[in-house]
């Protein structure tokens, strides 16, 4: 289904490595996190006065450790948020948060988060072995990319009696998070953490960096910065050099009920298609955040593309709808064919997986810019 499609072979998708170098949001009674209605994220442009160049151009990094000594680390950490002495690189550490100072006294071995876009994030650091359990969505195909990797561990309900239950050393929480479920988990002794979580991909290297930090994983956490800038750079180092004119027009909504979601201005979604080349069709028409929107406004829209960023069965029956909507007849997207699935996995987390996102947009709108390229998925962490 084109966005939906995994590649795995290795990409074309380095530029520069930088050495220093999306989810969930907690809601609803139960605390449950939930992949949908996601902030804003932010994509910086990389060296925009750089002349674009080809993707032919482009060659592959591949992913591997490198070593570093400790002067380097130090230095990347100065770059995560919270880090109290990035030169301090035993035992224990301290973090500092909007709620104060906490310490972490040892490297943890029974780690829990409260959303999706950590479970991701901590996974790629530390791997499976250390996390205590999971949330359900991080358990659901559909919306995690680490599933398989985390498909034989406890699932709990995102209550404080289940967390406990599972004697963690560590809770990891969002700015999202429910106050009242952190203040009892920890009342009962459990260091609880709360990082931000709001700007995915790019944004989110501070995020990356303070995790690698807490968890005793910094060097790994360099390395996936330094694979985020430069895939993110890969892609912009071609989109760049399109002119205004030029650019493609995309809208990403979804469907609930009967409601129609817009990602606009500040949202994870929009940011994908700006970071991809495009023109955020929803921005333009002045809707900042998720908005609810009528078949009418999105025909005055003139989108080119549209992308539906929800699953496979309720995104089919969507796009049939906005096919055979005569109101859509003549916008550009419909026209040609052009209303596509983008996977949920890349589109609703909050973390590095939204680079996925970003190279399969930019692909799909740019697609003679990008022959021969194939993007890779992020490897799963390796001992």
């Amino acid at each position: 289904m084109g966005l939906v499609k995994r590649a795995l072979s290795v990409a074309a998708v380095a530029a520069v490595a930088v050495l220093i170098a999306v989810c969930g949001v907690e809601g609803g009674a139960s605390g449950e996190d939930a992949p949908s209605g996601l902030p804003a994220t932010t994509f910086p442009q990389v060296n925009p006065t750089a002349p674009p160049r080809p993707a032919e151009a482009l060659t592959p990094t591949p992913y591997g450790r490198r070593e570093v000594n400790p002067e380097t680390i130090s230095s990347g950490l100065r770059e995560a948020k919270g880090v109290v002495d990035p030169t301090n690189l035993g035992w224990p550490r301290e973090i500092e948060t909007e709620q104060g100072r906490a310490t972490i006294k040892a490297a943890p071995q029974r780690v829990h988060t409260l959303s999706l876009g950590h479970d991701e994030i901590i996974v790629a650091l530390i791997g499976a072995k250390r996390v205590a359990g999971i949330g359900s969505f991080t358990a659901d195909p559909i919306y995690s990319n680490i599933a398989a990797e985390v498909k034989d561990l406890p699932k709990v309900r995102r209550d404080a009696e289940a967390v406990l239950a599972l004697n963690p050393d560590l809770v990891i929480a969002s700015k999202f998070t429910n106050q009242a479920l952190i203040d009892r988990i920890r009342g009962a002794g459990v260091t609880v953490i709360r990082t931000d979580l709001e700007d995915s991909a790019a944004g989110n290297i501070p995020n990356i960096l303070l995790l690698g930090y807490m968890l005793g994983a910094e060097k790994r956490a360099l390395e996936l910065a330094s694979e985020i800038r430069s895939r993110i750079e890969a892609v912009d180092l071609v989109v760049r050099g399109i002119p205004p004119g030029q650019r493609v027009r995309a809208l990403s909504i979804a469907k609930f009920a009967e409601s129609i979601d817009a990602a606009g201005a500040n949202t994870t979604e929009g940011g994908i298609v700006l970071a991809a080349g495009a023109v955020n069709a929803a921005a333009e028409a002045d809707i900042d955040g998720h908005k609810a929107v009528s078949i009418e406004s999105i025909a005055a829209m003139k989108p080119d593309y549209i992308i539906l960023t929800q699953p496979v069965d309720s995104g089919t029956k969507f796009r049939d709808e906005l096919m055979a909507a005569a109101a859509l007849a003549e916008v550009p997207a419909v026209k040609n064919n052009r209303i596509v699935l983008g996977d949920p996995r890349y589109y609703t987390t909050l973390s590095h997986w939204n680079v996925r996102g970003i190279e399969e947009a930019a692909k799909l709108f740019y697609a003679d810019k990008f022959a021969g390229v194939s993007f890779r998925d992020f490897e799963p962490f390796k001992e």
